[in-house]
């Protein structure tokens, strides 16, 4: 950042926090950014009424290796990822086409809520060695998913 800007950014007990000057010239501080800010909107979900060879052909389709499931409001269920349909489906001899998607339904899924801090989204991810997380709201509402990489981004654009 130029010396001499108005704004500056900073990271502080692993939060980021933004400064910027009043007109008096006084530093304020404003509120850690929350993942509504960076979030992606409009993520892929699966339903769980899908049959299991419709969610992997969807996988591939998108290039994911896993989805939120959410029900017919949008709500987080869980999630499903390709291997885990395989091996729970093709493993013992169902079939994909009649299965369904909900088989392989993790119910445990780590979710941020969208008004939680940049910060806590990063520890969580880090802790539980994750690469996005699904973000919803205090209803389960799922609103999108927040990647490392956004994390990392937006850090280093606070950085700068």
């Amino acid at each position: 950042m130029e010396h001499g800007s108005l704004a500056a950014e900073e990271i502080r007990q692993n939060h980021t926090i933004m400064k910027t000057k009043s007109a008096i010239g006084q530093v304020e501080e404003l509120a850690p950014r929350t993942l509504k800010e960076i979030v992606h909107g409009e993520a892929k979900t699966l339903r769980p009424e899908a049959s299991v060879q419709e969610a992997c052909d969807e996988l591939r389709s998108e290039g994911m290796t896993w989805s939120p499931v959410t029900d017919k409001n949008g709500h987080l269920l869980g999630t499903v990822c390709e291997s885990e349909l395989n091996r729970k489906v093709g493993g013992f001899g169902h079939d994909p086409k009649i299965e369904l998607a909900r088989t392989g339904l993790n119910r445990k899924t780590v979710y941020c809520f969208e008004d939680q801090s940049i910060a806590e989204a990063e520890k969580l991810m880090r802790a539980g060695n994750l690469l996005q997380l699904p973000v919803v709201t205090h209803e389960k509402r799922m609103i999108g998913i927040v990647t490392l990489e956004d994390i990392v981004r937006e850090q280093r654009a606070t950085n700068s």
